[in-house]
């Protein structure tokens, strides 16, 4: 297999581990520069940033984000006003190298610390742009120091912005996913997987000395039951809804986002204004969507009496987060989608469950939950094999809730993208482009 072959090569395995030992401290850097970002912010030190959010006062969440937003704003202004910062795709898709070697490091190590300031300010977007940005980046360097071109130097960048993912999120094959199907394009994917895996791999095991090998979230893992498998029914239509809307909505935005960078500090800032507002009423908006994720997988836990606050809560994530992340990638910052997908399809999936235990059925809201953020992550970004792999990783449950998040994750599919299943052998098996 080419992809292995490569893997022999002396120059390109020095390559490939030395990506994802960086990539694995790419991950932890992020993390705790989150953090301190945070700290930095709301002005609380210890806690999450729901914690740190209930500990500040009300006028800090509010202009915290607003704050980040502004400086996040004058950052992007001078980065794009003064030659703008190349991308990971664009270098992948350029197999002749020359896009990679133009990357540089000092500029997309800027952008990426910018991008972590904002998620730490509170607003509306995914952080995993950051750590792919700068794994990428010294992974586009290795490959011009070391003199590998053509394919196989696409496929070590490509596999290294998957390895900064799995090592921030603690998920090996989640990343290799990532890297195989959303960034290599058509004829790099089958050989590219002998490539992501152990270099996800690598940056893992260097992120355990931060995160100690403990997946993300942590969830009971429950048997099957006829309520469950009810919600799991209805989950496949509301998560269609919600990923196709969400998708719609942020492709939408991106469209006609702030072009004139003098602009930016202001409209970020605005943006993220509004998403402080709107925390004084639904906390869990707030930040990439880990958090959000997080009170879904808790929500029965978390539960006193009726159910109706919890729901509420769970409702105003739905409804509004892919609304305030629209909103924030419209006025022009730079983020992922991923948490933010996570973040709704979760919250749908815990509502369902606590409106069936309502009507006297005891669904399981930890395996709805998971069903929903799956179904939408792989709705939102069309890759339903990473959809699946990288949630499932995040808790780790067991496996019913692989199966049933397998299941949902497929009907949703099946229901938006149709015609992902009969592309499935073109884009893996078209001849290999050198």
């Amino acid at each position: 297999m080419p992809g292995v072959r490569a893997l022999t090569r002396p120059r390109f395995l020095v390559a490939a581990v030395l990506a994802g030992v960086t990539a694995g401290l790419i991950g932890i850097a992020m993390a705790l520069l989150l953090e301190v970002f945070e700290s930095l912010f709301y002005g609380v030190t210890h806690g999450g940033l729901l914690e740190r959010l209930a500990a500040a006062p009300p006028w800090r969440r509010v202009l915290a984000p607003a704050a980040g937003g502004v400086v996040a704003g004058g950052v992007w202004w001078w980065l794009r006003t003064t030659g703008g910062v190349a991308d990971v795709e664009t270098a992948v898709a350029d197999s002749s190298g020359r896009a990679a070697s133009r990357m540089g490091l000092a500029r997309p190590f800027v952008d990426a610390v910018n991008q972590v300031l904002t998620v730490g300010s509170g607003n509306s977007v995914g952080r995993e742009g950051a750590p792919r940005l700068a794994a990428g980046a010294v992974a586009a360097r290795l490959v011009a120091r070391l003199g590998i071109g053509g394919a196989d130097g696409a496929i070590l960048i490509a596999s290294a912005a998957g390895a900064g993912l799995a090592a921030m999120y603690n998920a090996p094959l989640g990343g290799a996913a990532y890297a195989v199907e959303l960034v290599m394009v058509t004829g790099m994917r089958r050989r590219g997987v002998a490539v992501a895996v152990p270099v996800c791999v690598i940056a893992t095991l260097v992120s355990w000395l931060h995160s100690h090998g403990r997946p993300t979230f942590g969830i009971a893992s429950p048997g099957p039951s006829p309520a469950t498998a009810l919600g799991l029914v209805a989950v496949v239509p509301v998560a269609a809804a919600l990923g196709v809307g969400a998708r719609r909505l942020w492709s939408w935005m991106l469209r006609r986002r702030v072009r004139a960078a003098r602009w930016l500090p202001a409209a970020i800032g605005a943006a993220g204004l509004v998403t402080g507002l709107v925390s004084l009423w639904i906390p869990a908006v707030v930040g990439n969507g880990r958090d959000a994720m997080e009170v879904a997988l808790s929500a029965a836990d978390a539960q006193v009496g009726a159910p109706g606050p919890a729901l509420v809560m769970l409702l105003g994530v739905v409804a509004l987060k892919p609304v305030l992340t629209g909103l924030t990638l419209g006025a022009g910052a730079t983020g992922g989608r991923l948490a933010p997908s996570l973040a709704a399809g979760s919250s749908a999936g815990a509502a369902l469950a606590l409106a069936l235990q309502a009507g006297g059925m005891e669904a399981s809201v930890p395996v709805l939950a998971l069903a929903g953020a799956g179904a939408v992550l792989a709705t939102t970004q069309k890759a339903p094999v990473f959809g699946i792999v990288f949630t499932w990783e995040l808790a780790r449950a067991g496996s019913w809730t692989l199966v049933a998040l397998i299941v949902v994750v497929l009907a949703v599919t099946a229901l938006t993208t149709p015609a992902y299943f009969g592309n499935l052998y073109r884009v893996f098996y078209k001849p290999q482009t050198t």
